[in-house]
């Protein structure tokens, strides 16, 4: 079996990484960060293979997984992808609380001339196919099939609402309760991101002049109904304004980071349950892993909330 690497985070100078020899120039390809910093690394083995790109030459290879060895690397590499803006906690502001002598001009295109913003709501809008594909990953381990199956009948369910709920059809079926509650709390996750998801992607943005970076948004059904009113009503310019929200960059990034560091909580979370079907070991490695992810960042405040919940019913 054959898996692909790609880094896109930068190499630093004295760090520790797992490497392969570059078939073509001979140079060293960093891949996975070794946070033994070379005491103790894990042993490989196997005949799994790797796919890899070299990042100085461009050459293109199959590498044997045992070929991998740790090195403290030399010198500062770029990583892959561009630098990212720091994160804010905050959540989108209303215009005229934020900028309120600000003007926007909405139409077709104006998120082309906020290029860093435009950047950042794609990934988060491009990054829930993936999102989608974790769950059937996940629909399949629930139903006990291939992925093959459980994709196909995942992409039927055109609704979100139906992919919930044949997810959490499945759940209730298999899973005993505390595995039930630990999938609850990832859904309920999942509802919260999509729905910051999908305001981005069915929202309409505009600009001015007096917010260089940051882009301004305003929901569809809003729109609709300031270019409804405009012509008639004296104050449809007044309640649109109303309407209007900033998205900061530090705003942005945070959905967008978020949504990643969910998709690699839900294959953690199929990893969990695939190890019930594991007799060698899969129990002790599910009683401590089921501690660690209900700590996970928003999972343990979904947890909690679902228990206070039950509390109180």
């Amino acid at each position: 079996m054959s898996y692909g690497l790609y880094r896109r985070d930068p190499i630093f100078a004295g760090s520790w990484y797992f490497t392969v020899t570059c078939g073509g120039c001979g140079r060293q390809i960093h891949l996975l960060d070794d946070v033994t910093n070379g005491q103790n690394p894990p042993k490989i083995s196997g005949d799994g293979e790797i796919s890899v790109g070299c990042p100085y030459c461009a050459h293109e290879a199959l590498y044997p997984a045992t070929s991998m060895k740790s090195v403290q690397a030399s010198e500062n590499v770029d990583g892959g992808r561009p630098p990212r803006v720091p994160i804010s906690n905050s959540s989108r502001k209303p215009l005229l609380k934020s900028h309120s002598k600000a003007h926007a001009t909405f139409g077709v295109g104006y998120v082309e001339d906020r290029p860093r913003a435009a950047a950042i709501i794609a990934r988060i809008i491009t990054a829930w196919a993936d999102i989608e594909i974790q769950c059937a990953r996940l629909l399949a381990e629930l139903m006990g099939t291939n992925i093959p199956a459980a994709a196909a009948v995942f992409a039927s369910l055109k609704s979100s609402r139906a992919q919930s709920d044949a997810l959490d059809a499945a759940a209730k079926t298999v899973l005993e309760d505390r595995d039930y509650e630990l999938f609850a709390a990832h859904m309920a996750r999942r509802a919260s991101l999509e729905k910051e998801r999908n305001d981005l992607a069915h929202g309409c943005f505009g600009v001015s002049v007096a917010i260089p970076n940051d882009i301004i948004w305003v929901s569809q059904v809003d729109f609709i109904a300031f270019t409804a009113a405009v012509d008639h009503d004296p104050l449809a310019m007044s309640t649109f304004r109303q309407k209007q929200f900033v998205y900061e960059l530090g705003t942005l990034e945070r959905i967008a980071q978020e949504i990643e560091e969910f998709y690699n909580q839900l294959g953690s979370f199929r990893g969990y349950l695939f190890a019930r079907r594991d007799q060698f070991g899969g129990a002790q490695f599910r009683a401590q892993r089921y501690h660690q992810l209900c700590s996970q960042p928003h999972i343990q405040q979904a947890l909690d909330r679902i228990r206070t919940a039950k509390k109180t019913s």
